[in-house]
């Protein structure tokens, strides 16, 4: 019977100033296995992150951005088995639910010999995310720039230094999208605005030429960041701890709780421990990785 395998790359989005709009792909990995069988039923396998708590049924997320590709191509969902290996850390502001809408997206495309162009893909994921973000960067890898206008999206991907790191501080605190979300106000002060706007549009640049110098500064947010510290109080004390040891810098990753820094490989430890000291001193257990920049995006790794 058919079987295809993708490999999906998690990522930390928002970068600070850049609220919804911007994504970076990064080296840590999920992977969707699906296979057709001849009975007329799903089957699901958990492996990994989510193992025991992911529904393995139709209340898994996965189904939907399956259904979306089945009935495009004029076909149930049904017959089928799904294998997921996750390595990214649920709740942690990492994209899994993107990660893991868009490896099923590809995976479902290239079993049923489903040919959809990348925008029709994101597309879809976004649909589901209600963001583009982090299923743009999930998708295409690399950094990107995103948005979209209820309609489409539109995105330019770019490529960054290759010595670039993210350190990535992860803290035995769970925040829901939706509970972040909630957290935000409905309208912003136009000074707030301006204050992000600009630094977008040094970050952007900055990242692209290397210019790590100007990263502590074009990281500042004042439209989500301040809101959801209420969320995890010890933010920024974990900012201020990872930029006295040499981050370039320091943001919420996506909704959070997880925290990225930006940094070069040889301060990535020291990073990382100065980050968990917060947290221990909090009483919080919580651990950090050091991951690259994946250029890649979502890749298939089997087909047959």
């Amino acid at each position: 019977m058919k079987k295809v395998k993708v490999t999906v790359p998690a990522s930390t989005t928002n970068l600070g100033c850049g609220f919804d709009c911007l994504g970076l792909a990064l080296s840590l990995y999920n992977s969707i296995e699906i296979e057709k069988i001849k009975e007329k039923k799903v089957i699901v396998e958990v492996k990994g992150e989510g193992e025991g708590v992911i529904p393995l049924n139709d209340k898994n997320i996965i189904f939907p951005a399956l259904k979306m590709v089945f009935e495009k191509a004029g076909e149930k969902v049904e017959g089928i088995k799904i294998k997921e290996e996750n390595n990214i850390p649920l709740e942690r502001g990492l994209g899994s639910s993107a990660a893991t809408r868009i490896g099923a997206i590809v995976a479902a495309c290239n079993l049923l010999d489903l040919n959809l162009s990348r925008k029709e893909i994101l597309k879809m994921a976004s649909s589901l995310e209600g963001h583009p973000d982090n299923a743009a960067a999930s998708l295409l890898g690399g950094f990107v720039a995103v948005a979209d206008d209820e309609k489409e999206p539109y995105w330019v991907r770019l490529s960054v230094p290759e010595n670039l790191r993210v350190c990535v501080i992860l803290p035995e605190v769970k925040i829901p999208t939706e509970k972040a979300r909630e957290a935000l106000p409905e309208k912003v002060p136009l000074k707030d605005a301006i204050f992000n706007l600009s630094r977008v549009s040094i970050l952007i640049p900055s990242l692209v030429q290397g210019r790590w110098e100007n990263l502590a500064f074009a990281t500042q947010d004042k439209i989500h960041q301040p809101y959801r510290s209420k969320l995890l109080p010890q933010m920024r004390k974990v900012f201020e701890a990872a930029l006295s040891q040499g981050a370039k810098g320091v943001f919420l990753s996506g909704a959070g709780s997880g925290i990225a820094a930006f940094c070069l490989e040889e301060e990535a430890e020291k990073i990382g421990e100065a980050m968990k000291k917060v947290f221990l001193e909090e009483g919080i257990k919580s651990y950090f990785l050091i991951l690259s920049i994946d250029n890649k995006g979502c890749r298939v790794n089997e087909k047959r």
